[in-house]
């Protein structure tokens, strides 16, 4: 299965010269729209892409993929194209297990490793989901569910009609993901940080540190005030730790060798 960069990736500030790319990828239901807003530095000449999954916001009438492999395998042939420079995976919650795959694709096939990932407010992949599942569940039950999710975020869509407009999209993430597999690799040997909310309702601190079983330098879990969708309100925040981090990790200038362009 292929993608374009067109209809998949998204970049709202494009450098005519990057030092590196982040790619964002997608919690549960969302689209690029979630990662609309989000810059780095000016001095670090980076651009950050989101992705844009079908079935939602602007791809709402295109089926959405039925699984995390499929996703994976549509991501991999988008993604490769752009990179030429050194990247890094930021993943929130489904994201963060997209994140996590991607790279292990891309290992398997030969590819460039990221130079860092950021993996938040999702267990380590090993870990059986202690909720019940969302995805059978009835509108009243999942509207339910989703302010559970919401939490104290002030941020996150609350309006009944949105919601039920965005149930399909979400119904078929949240069983992409309570049907994920995972299987036993070796850890990657990439540098990742951990984000975590204090007060989530879907993912306890614990499963997240789990997370260093799978991945290497792994630092203390980074835990943010707020609920699941935390980072809809402390976008500053993680952003300013997501340049700290890529700074620390000398991403410039000492991640993967550029490719020549073509």
């Amino acid at each position: 299965m292929t993608a374009t960069v067109e209809n998949l990736l998204r970049c709202r500030s494009p450098h005519p010269d990057p030092d590196m790319r982040l790619f964002c990828l997608p919690w549960a239901g969302a689209g690029a729209l979630g990662y609309s807003s989000w810059t780095l530095p000016t001095d670090m000449a980076a651009e950050v892409w989101a992705v844009q999954l079908p079935g939602r916001e602007d791809r709402a009438g295109e089926p959405p993929l039925p699984s995390i492999t499929s996703m994976v395998d549509v991501l991999r042939g988008a993604v490769e194209p752009l990179l030429d420079r050194p990247f890094a995976f930021f993943g929130h919650s489904m994201g963060a297990l997209l994140a996590f795959e991607l790279a292990r694709a891309l290992r398997a096939t030969g590819g460039p490793a990221p130079a860092q990932l950021f993996l938040s407010g999702m267990r380590s992949p090993d870990l059986t989901p202690w909720r019940p599942a969302a995805s059978v569940l009835g509108d009243e039950a999942l509207l339910h569910r989703l302010n559970e999710i919401a939490g104290p975020s002030v941020s996150a869509v609350r309006d009944r009609d949105v919601l039920l407009w965005l149930a399909p999209a979400m119904r078929a993430d949240f069983a992409a993901c309570e049907n994920y597999q995972y299987r036993d690799e070796l850890p990657l040997d990439i540098p990742t940080c951990l984000l975590a909310a204090g007060d989530d309702a879907e993912v306890r601190v614990d499963e997240v540190s789990a997370w260093r079983r799978h991945c290497g330098a792994v630092g203390p879990v980074r835990v943010f005030e707020g609920g699941h969708l935390y980072l809809l309100d402390q976008r500053a925040d993680v952003l300013s730790l997501i340049a700290e981090e890529l700074q620390g990790h000398g991403v410039f200038g000492i991640g993967p060798v550029r490719r020549p362009r073509v």
